[in-house]
């Protein structure tokens, strides 16, 4: 059998979280005002979003989920790309507040900048995990230089 990696795992786990909030977050927030700044739309009650920012959330999700069925160097990159993907989404969020309104994010206090930022962290920090213990697994094997 197969190893999977831990860059496959995480990318699964988180792709699929992000699926379920995707289609969770169409159950508050329906199909209307797609692009809207829904500030007051919350999603476990701490985080707005509307339409389009569950679009993005399962069109990550599935990203990462569909990443898993290739190599593990580009289940990797995907991962590591969604962890910066996300962290600057953060960055954005917190220090400019009118640039995520196509999103429905307002500033600083949106629990959404939480979620981003944790995401981020942990998606970037599996994904260069797991690159270390492929690039160690194959000097072991004497596959680099």
């Amino acid at each position: 059998m197969e190893h999977k990696s831990l860059a496959a795992g995480a990318s699964l786990l988180i792709g699929a979280a992000y699926v379920a909030i995707g289609i969770i977050g169409f159950f508050v927030t329906g199909f209307g005002s797609f692009l809207a700044d829904t500030g007051d739309t919350l999603l476990f009650g701490f985080a707005s979003i509307n339409p389009m920012h569950n679009v993005v959330h399962i069109l990550i999700g599935a990203f990462l989920i569909a990443m898993t069925r290739f190599s593990t160097a580009s289940t990797e990159g995907a991962l590591m790309g969604v962890g910066l993907f996300y962290i600057t989404a953060f960055v954005i969020g917190v220090i400019a507040p009118d640039n995520l309104t196509i999103i429905s994010m307002n500033g600083a206090a949106d629990g959404e900048n939480l979620v981003h930022i944790v995401t981020g962290v942990t998606a970037l920090t599996a994904g260069l995990l797991s690159s270390a213990r492929s690039d160690a697994a194959a000097k072991r094997r004497g596959l680099t230089a």
